[in-house]
């Protein structure tokens, strides 16, 4: 089995982290809130997305971090909020995106606000803001470019970590997006010399939308795909939950299925 020896970086999941500093909010009245020190976090990356505008050449990187659930920082006890929420969030250089709520959801989109965000600045995250955003993207040093579905198979039959890349575009709108994410789970059929990889949370735009911020593009999704040239991905989006034909509530959770031509490049860490 002949593979090709990749050009194109693959990011290692694993060891790539967004670091974000914040100082004490002395304005942050809650009970019995954090101590009064500021705090730094290291958080692992678990997907990334970049959007291109092929005409004009523009670009930016976007990074989902690890989830997490909200806290009081540093007390001796009663560590965890309660109700408890979920933070998780999508970074650019420049902005962010809250993606942590509650399982119940009043339906509104969430928007994105600066990434040092101060007093001053409409639709601050936090009054204090962030004083340094960081991120420490690793790659592996030997890649290889699984080019067949029996090179699929081999290289999940070997353990060898998957990454994968998956291209999506509007041509109308001159936007390229591209995908960038762990396949944590990977099916196969060696006989058949089949795969299909099931993964996520990935983030994933709409790039037909009209948004002022490409990051506001941007949703929590889970992917399917078992051909190179189509992808399968469902979003997490206000969902219903119904009682006899009413709304009772509205939830957090994939339910939106979108399908779309796609360009994917799977790649395998080491020599297959």
């Amino acid at each position: 089995m002949t593979a090709t020896t990749a050009t194109t970086a693959m990011t290692d999941f694993g060891n790539s982290y967004m670091t974000w500093v914040v100082p004490h909010d002395p304005t942050d009245r809650r009970v019995p809130g954090h101590k009064p020190w500021g705090n730094s976090a290291r958080i692992l990356l678990d997907a990334r997305c970049t959007i291109a505008d092929t005409a004009s050449g523009a670009t930016d990187d976007f990074y989902l971090v690890a989830p997490c659930r909200t806290e009081w920082m540093y007390q001796e006890e009663r560590l965890f909020q309660v109700p408890s929420a979920e933070y998780r969030e999508i970074f650019s250089a420049t902005r962010r995106l809250s993606l942590g709520k509650r399982l119940t959801t009043d339906g509104q989109q969430a928007r994105s606000a600066p990434a040092r965000a101060t007093p001053t600045v409409p639709g601050a995250v936090r009054a204090a803001g962030l004083t340094s955003l960081s991120f420490a993207v690793r790659t592996f040093p030997e890649v290889t470019v699984l080019e067949t579905d029996a090179q699929v198979v081999a290289a999940t039959q070997a353990n060898l970590p998957l990454v994968g890349h998956t291209e999506i575009r509007d041509d109308a709108r001159c936007l390229r997006a591209t995908l960038e994410y762990p396949i944590k789970t990977m099916n196969i059929h060696p006989e058949r010399r089949r795969f299909q990889v099931d993964t996520g949370p990935l983030i994933v735009p709409d790039l037909a939308a009209e948004e002022t911020h490409w990051i506001d593009l941007l949703a929590l999704a889970h992917i399917i795909y078992n051909t190179f040239d189509r992808a399968e991905f469902i979003c997490r989006r206000p969902t219903p939950i119904l009682r006899d034909g009413d709304e009772v509530a509205s939830v957090l959770h994939y339910s939106e299925v979108r399908v779309l031509p796609a360009r994917h490049i799977l790649l395998c860490a080491g020599r297959l």
